[in-house]
């Protein structure tokens, strides 16, 4: 049977919205040289211009105070005999701070799933299955993000980019970074670089004209088995959206139902807490 990544666990919501491992963050580079007389990477853990530009990139989208963007994207499953099968996904981001989220996404098999934050209330629906699982968390779209990936265990990839902390994180989480090239045969001439951290490898391309937006990424979970992929599209970007508060408002349509989130339980703390309760509870 061929392995292909689920939305729905029982009759809880537990969403990725991408199938595939989570951005987090963690991104990274290639190792020393390429073939075919492609020019040889440089010798230091991290270039200087790459990190420059990556971090005005970063700063760019931690600064703004809303963006938009259309996201097509890729990801590999592997199969138990060692195939990759690469299943796609497309996503329409729109982002408002302090406290307006909304993602709509469709997977390459049609089925579509909606996150709504309007600062209030957290909210993950299929409109197809009229599901829906609601959550009241005041905050920032920051602190929604953090809920989703931490307390509720939600595959969010490329969740980094609509933090606050974007800049910090990247500079963390970076164990070496390369200028590879300027790639002319992308839509604008971009700044191909190469990244690596513990866990993962990465390519992003960053736009060389206008504002420095990623246009295209791409990373390797190198301890995976199979060292499965993912690759985004990124384009449409606007950093002025207009926008109104009843876009991250969530109306469940007529007939929808509501269910409940899984909450995965970390192993300490089912570890420190009082041996006289009872097993179960939340996952």
């Amino acid at each position: 049977m061929m392995k292909i990544m689920t939305w729905l666990i029982g009759p809880a919501l537990c969403i990725p919205l991408l199938a595939s491992p989570a951005l987090a963050a963690d991104q990274g580079a290639a190792d020393g040289q390429v073939d075919d007389g492609a020019p040889i990477l440089g010798t230091e853990p991290v270039d200087g211009e790459a990190m420059a530009l990556l971090r005005r990139m970063g700063e760019r989208l931690a600064q703004a105070k809303g963006f938009s963007v259309s996201i097509r994207a890729g990801y590999d499953v592997v199969q138990d005999s060692g195939q990759k099968i690469e299943f796609g996904e497309e996503r329409k981001v729109l982002l408002s701070r302090p406290g307006g989220l909304r993602v709509e996404a469709e997977q390459s098999d049609g089925d579509r799933r909606l996150i709504y934050f309007d600062g209030k209330t957290l909210t993950v629906a299929d409109p197809d299955l009229k599901v829906y699982a609601q959550v009241e968390r005041t905050g920032t779209v920051d602190d929604a993000v953090r809920y989703l990936v931490r307390d509720l265990q939600v595959r969010v990839p490329l969740a980094l980019l609509l933090s606050t902390t974007l800049p910090t994180d990247l500079e963390r989480r970076i164990q070496s970074l390369d200028y590879v090239e300027q790639d002319r045969l992308t839509e604008v001439p971009t700044a191909h670089l190469a990244g690596r951290t513990a866990d993962v490898d990465f390519q992003l391309w960053i736009a060389g004209e206008g504002e420095p937006l990623p246009r295209r990424m791409v990373i390797t979970y190198k301890h995976e088995e199979g060292q499965p992929q993912f690759w985004a599209l990124f384009s449409d970007w606007n950093l002025s959206p207009q926008v109104s508060d009843s876009q991250f408002a969530f109306e469940p349509p007529e007939g929808a139902e509501r269910i409940p989130f899984v909450v995965r339980v970390a192993k300490d703390d089912v570890a420190g807490s009082d041996k006289s309760e009872p097993k179960g509870g939340a996952q």
